[in-house]
């Protein structure tokens, strides 16, 4: 991280990763037991729902921690800057017409 990062900040970062990785896991828990007990299915459909509970935390987890990768692996310096100009930067070039 930054060194510029103040204690908010990484709190807020590390939350929001928190509540990335929870969040489907939880829903899908929930949501597949009250599935399970309500219409009276199979035990199986509980396994499904842990299992689809934890591709979507892996998955929001991997997409969450690239986008950290990009926002905090660039490098505060800019890119030194490329002169493309119309001529040459010839210094004979510039001349050309005093030497006659």
């Amino acid at each position: 991280m930054k060194k510029k990062d103040n204690l908010v900040s990484v709190y807020a970062t590390v939350s929001q990763l928190v509540f990335v990785i929870i969040t489907p896991l939880l829903i899908f828990i929930v949501g597949g037991y009250f599935v399970t007990q309500h219409f009276e299915l199979p035990e199986w459909v509980m396994g499904v729902c842990v299992v689809l509970g934890l591709i979507f935390m892996i998955g929001g987890a991997v997409s969450y921690l690239g986008q950290l990768i990009k926002l905090y692996g660039k490098d505060e310096k800019n890119a030194p800057k490329s002169y493309n100009a119309p001529r040459d930067n010839d210094y004979y070039d510039d001349y050309k017409d005093l030497r006659k």
